[in-house]
């Protein structure tokens, strides 16, 4: 997630079943996978758009009963040591 966030930091989670586009979120993939990735939603599905230009986006159905995905809770802080 390079450069927002960097090896070290503390992110504060805010526990919550749904977020708006453009949020960063923490996201589970098939029930136990989770990840860290900024949420664009869309009429007819959601993209995980992860920060670090390397990765490239995942598309997901908001029906896919293949690989569901469901939203943990968004980034509300970030705590860096200097």
């Amino acid at each position: 997630m390079h450069p927002k966030y960097m090896d070290g930091d503390t992110l504060i989670i805010r526990i919550q079943p749904d977020c708006e586009s453009g949020q960063d979120a923490v996201v589970y993939i098939n029930g136990y996978d989770a990840t860290l990735k900024e949420v664009i939603k869309k009429r007819d599905c959601i993209i995980l758009q992860p920060l670090n230009p390397t990765y490239e986006p995942r598309i997901c159905s908001y029906n896919d009963e293949d690989e569901p995905i469901k939203i943990l809770g968004v980034v509300v802080e970030i705590r860096r040591k200097v």
